[in-house]
C-alpha cells in the first residue's frame, strides 16, 4: 500500500501507524517499531519512492509489514539517514537545496 504523506498540504501528519514532520530542511518520517531491532528493519529508495519494511522471522509477536512512501518532488533521495531509538524508526529526507527557503537581501 502506497501511503500518501507527503502531499497534503498540512506539515505535520500524524496517523495511529506514523509521524510526519515538514522542516524548512527537511522532512522527518517517524514509525513505531517496537519489537524490531535495526537487523529486522530496510530502509531503500525505490525511483521516488520511500519503501520500509520490517522482518521478524524470530518471533511471532510482532507482525512483519511494508510501507511504501512517494517522495515529493522537493525530497533528495541521496540524504536519506535512518535510526531506531526507543522503539521508533526516525527517517529524516533532506530537501533539495533549490527547494528550501531563500532569504533575499533588500538592496
Amino acid at each position: 500500500m502506497m501511503e500518501k504523506i507527503f502531499n497534503n498540504t498540512n506539515p505535520v501528519i500524524q496517523s495511529r501507524n506514523y509521524f510526519v514532520d515538514e522542516k524548512d530542511s527537511e522532512y522527518v518520517l517517524e514509525i513505531p517499531v517496537s519489537g524490531f531491532s535495526k537487523n529486522d528493519i530496510s530502509v531503500d529508495v525505490e525511483g521516488n519512492f520511500l519503501v520500509i519494511t520490517g522482518e521478524d522471522n524470530e518471533s511471532y509477536w510482532t507482525d512483519d509489514f511494508t510501507k511504501k512512501f512517494k517522495l515529493p518532488n522537493e525530497a533528495d533521495a541521496d540524504s536519506v539517514k535512518a535510526k531506531i531509538e526507543d522503539g521508533v524508526l526516525k527517517v529524516s529526507i533532506g530537501k533539495k537545496k533549490e527547494s528550501m527557503p531563500k532569504k533575499i537581501k533588500i538592496a
